[in-house]
């Protein structure tokens, strides 16, 4: 499972590198340059210019997943706030991961807890998502409408998403009851991009601080009823850190086809990644040398292969879409003990699933009401096993458990205006999840858990006039216990990190009932865009990981807590100026008394009513402006200057459930660009932490093995400092 070094959920606190290269099938930068030379092949949409389409075909669209609404209005009417970022939100900023992209929106925190800027967790309306095991996972994220949480602990492996190749991305706040389950936060899902015309070919090189360099390209293009894009990208870094060394490369492709019966496409993900981590420090190292290492040698190495399909027609009236898609995901994880054996552990993953969706309109009482319906279902397997790494000897296995997990959904929505300018909608969910476990090595300990849940929601929209508009929702969704959690469940035999997995007694489900209410303004021409939102979330039976000892510890249903708070958004453009600023207070605490354990305390300590949850900031602010220096004119030369500043608050840290240490300091950093673009080649210039502002983002406690007698201390993680990024783009 995924370490959080020197933290809670799961403490490797060790000190010697000990080398390991397990062989890799994109290791090096040669097999990217064959991708780039097929990506950059002159295509036939070059050759010639594209046919017209026929007059009797569907307008080209993307299809983005059959379990997203069919119409904005039910959308807005389901999900309350909902927020898009494109594609060139993404460039203008420079963003790395998913991670990076959603803190641009009101209410989004990251922190870095395993020292890889690659692999950020995000906190979301007091919810989180992370590639780290062991914390309370409550957004879904989505590719092209497949699930990628994965199924050991619903954890998000960022590094493996192909942001570079997403057109845009589609945020849904609140329990998406049509997305499904575990999405208790928010829904998040990629689109990707589709040929289309002009045709498009570019190629990107860039350079910066940490030895970091990049190389990029992708190319698609339209003909006729055909299309086809792929991209492709090669990341390397030395890290800021030291052994903070890490290689990310993926492969993304699509073909489609709009044969105005069918609106279809194929696509292909890869990625094949290691990423070396470097955790938090103790305190007092953090003060005095930020850049140290405190676990060398911790690394994760995925390789990751993603088929899916979309396609959507009409049939009569009605619009029938499909989806199918298999994924594999094999990963190698390595971590650093403060005492020996260290661990290591490998993950194999299949899965494979598909859905069905149909919608359509009919007249109600003389008004149209919009419904669609539907199916979905995935079968996972999953195995894990964990070995004891010793550098004298072979590994050996001690761990060694999988399940075949069958999930299994109905959907269904609509919506239907009351009057002219008010429209109800309602829409429910079934889901029916199967998770048996099966212990490879002592077949006593296997066990099945079935879940159960209807998940539905309600909503009133009003359109005020003038570009005014109103809404009210109410919302339950539910998450399921994942593996890692249910075989981890039992106080009486804490597992032995990583985990020892085991049939332990049986974990509730995680329940969330949110009430939300909103406003939205859109100025004429859409030169000013306002937004305010309030929302509600009561969530009951929350898991939460619980550490016994600093080496041992379970999962447990840990009674209510409660997320509530404020987003406020506003954007304005003015030709080529652009100015935004947004603003989240969240208010996310427990509700029942509760006793935990704590590093800090062997005795452990007691949670009351209104304390607050650990690394969650109770105020969140960003604001930006994009202004035109130099325009085009008959020279061909434009320039372009961008500064973006954020203020996170103050945090408890991760072991402070109590709220009895002081917290997290808050901080503020921004980030200053310069975009030059001359005919067909563009040059970006990215200042990150500008001011060169020293924070910490993350805090946990842990022993600290190299102070006399071992006290636990403050672990912190240190924000990235002032640093440079280069990148030259042309088109051809």
């Amino acid at each position: 499972m995924r370490s959080t070094d020197c933290g809670l959920a799961i403490a490797d606190c060790g000190f010697d590198a000990r080398p390991s290269n397990p062989q890799s099938a994109i290791r090096d930068p040669q097999l990217f340059a064959g991708a780039l030379v097929l990506a950059l092949l002159p295509s036939f949409a070059r050759a010639q210019q594209p046919d017209s389409l026929p007059s009797d075909t569907l307008a080209p669209v993307v299809v983005t997943g059959v379990r997203l609404p069919t119409t904005r209005e039910l959308a807005r009417g389901l999900a309350g706030r909902t927020a898009t970022l494109h594609a060139a939100d993404l460039d203008a900023r420079g963003v790395r991961s998913l991670a990076d992209a959603l803190e641009q929106l009101p209410g989004v925190t990251t922190s870095d807890e395993l020292g890889a800027p690659g692999q950020l967790d995000v906190t979301l309306r007091g919810f989180q998502v992370s590639p780290t095991i062991g914390l309370p996972q409550g957004v879904t994220v989505y590719l092209d409408g497949v699930r990628v949480n994965e199924p050991d602990a619903h954890e998000v492996n960022f590094d493996l998403l192909p942001l570079e190749d997403v057109d845009h991305v589609d945020v849904t706040y609140g329990p998406s009851v049509l997305l499904g389950r575990n999405s208790l936060g928010a829904a998040v899902n990629l689109v990707t991009r589709r040929g289309a015309v002009p045709a498009e070919r570019e190629v990107e090189v860039s350079g910066g601080s940490f030895g970091r360099y990049e190389l990029k390209a992708h190319a698609g293009a339209r003909r006729g009823m055909w299309d086809y894009y792929v991209g492709t990208r090669y990341e390397h870094e030395d890290g800021w850190r030291a052994l903070t060394g890490s290689r990310t490369a993926t492969l993304f492709g699509k073909l489609g086809v709009n044969s105005g019966a069918w609106d279809a496409t194929l696509s292909y993900a890869g990625a094949d990644n290691r990423i070396y981590q470097a955790g938090s420090l103790p305190e007092s190292v953090y003060a005095a040398a930020p850049r140290t290492n405190f676990t060398p040698g911790d690394y994760f190495a995925p390789q990751a292969h993603l088929v899916t399909l979309n396609a959507r027609r009409l049939v009569g009236r009605l619009q029938l879409a499909l989806n199918g898609f298999g994924r594999a995901l094999t990963t190698d994880q390595f971590n650093r003990n403060a005492s020996p054996p260290d661990t290591r552990e490998r993950n194999r993953e299949r899965i494979g699933g598909g859905a069905v969706q149909v919608s359509g309109t009919v007249t109600l009482a003389g008004r149209p009401l919009r419904w669609l319906a539907g199916v979905d279902g995935a079968y996972q397997h999953t195995a894990v096993r964990l070995y004891a790494a010793r550098p004298t000897r072979p590994d050996s296995l001690t761990e060694s458990v999988r399940t075949n997990e069958v999930d299994l959904g109905a959907f269904v929505g609509a919506n239907w205006p009351l009057a002219p300018a008010l429209t109800a909608t309602v829409a429910g969910r079934y889901d029916y999840i199967r998770v048996p476990f099966e212990d490879l090595l002592d077949s006593s300990q296997s066990g099945l858990n079935i879940f159960r849940r209807l998940s539905p929601r309600v909503g009133l929209t009003w359109s005020v006039g003038s570009g005014h508009e109103l809404f009210w929702s109410v919302s339950r969704g539910f998450r399921a216990p994942a593996l890692v959690e249910i075989g981890c469940a039992d106080p009486a035999a804490a597992c032995p990190l990583p985990f020892a997995l085991g049939p332990d007694p049986a974990l509730r489900p995680v329940l969330a009932t949110t009430y939300e209410s909103g406003w939205h303004f859109r100025g004429p021409g859409g030169h000013v865009d306002l937004s305010a939102d309030a929302y509600w979330t009561d969530v009951s039976d929350d898991i939460f990981f619980v550490a016994s000892t600093l080496t041992a510890g379970y999962f447990q249903n840990i009674g209510a807590t409660r997320r509530a708070g404020i987003e406020l958004a506003g954007q304005w453009e003015a030709g080529e100026v652009r100015l935004y600023a947004n603003f989240g207070y969240t208010a996310a605490t427990f509700r029942n008394a509760a006793r935990l354990a704590t590093p800090r305390d062997s005795a452990g300590e007691t949670v009351l009513p209104g304390d607050v949850l650990p690394l969650v900031p109770d105020s969140r602010a960003n604001a930006g402006i994009s202004v035109p220096v130099l325009a085009g004119g008959t020279t061909g030369l434009s320039l372009r200057v961008g500064f973006d500043a954020r203020y996170v608050g103050r945090q408890w840290l991760r072991g402070d459930e109590a709220n009895a240490t002081r917290r997290l300091p808050d901080y503020a950093a921004a980030d200053a660009s310069l975009l030059v673009e001359w005919k067909r080649f563009e040059l970006r210039c990215m200042v990150r932490n500008v001011f060169d502002r020293r924070y910490a983002s993350f805090g946990t406690f842990a022993e600290n093995p190299l102070a006399a007698g071992t006290p636990v201390q403050r672990f912190l993680t240190p924000g990235l400092p002032r640093h440079l990024q280069l990148s030259v783009s042309t088109e051809f």
